[in-house]
């Protein structure tokens, strides 16, 4: 065996001649699935000489000492017989828990961040609440403004808190991103 394995090694290290490849089946036949039909015929040894070689080697093997006669008996657990994978365990709370109460507020602000925003931008806070009319401005009698302007909400006396409904504004896209955001966000917990 440790000369086998010393020929080898000289195969693999290049050391080996071409008569000494020819010489032995076994060797042209690994230096042909190692460097390839190409090397085996630029050393002048033809795929048909080894093959037969190598043929002619085998056949003079007894049938018998090629086959393993004893099987051990292997006696494999069945899956029923394994033990269960925690990951897998339905009864573990932490795999099963379903979404924090963080992401579950998280989901339902952005949702009506963006409810309320876009009943502002249509129909307009100042059905609800009393936008700018003609008794808190005389600029407010030529059209009832109704849509709270975001970035004037503490100032809802003034009439430059209010706009006409239906008008869409910088604010309200940033405070539609920003809860289309906080959604996204909580879905992701």
């Amino acid at each position: 065996m440790s000369d086998d394995s010393n020929r080898l090694k000289e195969l693999l290290d290049g050391k080996l001649s071409p008569q000494e490849i020819a010489e032995d089946p076994v060797l042209a036949s690994l230096a042909e699935r190692i460097y390839g039909a190409d090397f085996i015929k630029q050393i002048g040894i033809s795929r048909g000489e080894t093959k037969r070689a190598l043929v002619d080697q085998f056949s003079e093997i007894d049938g018998e000492d090629l086959l393993i006669e004893d099987i051990p008996d292997l006696s494999l657990p069945m899956p029923e017989d394994m033990p269960d994978n925690p990951i897998y365990d339905i009864d573990d709370d932490e795999v099963h828990q379903g979404k924090s109460l963080l992401a579950k507020l998280q989901i339902m602000g952005g949702s009506v961040g963006i409810a309320g925003t876009l009943a502002n931008v249509f129909y307009g806070f100042g059905n609800f609440m009393g936008g700018c009319t003609e008794a808190m401005h005389t600029t407010c009698r030529i059209t009832e403004r109704m849509k709270l302007n975001w970035l004037d909400f503490h100032r809802t006396d003034s009439f430059d808190a209010w706009s006409e409904a239906g008008s869409f504004g910088i604010p309200d896209g940033v405070l539609i991103v920003g809860c289309l955001w906080l959604i996204y966000s909580g879905w992701r917990k």
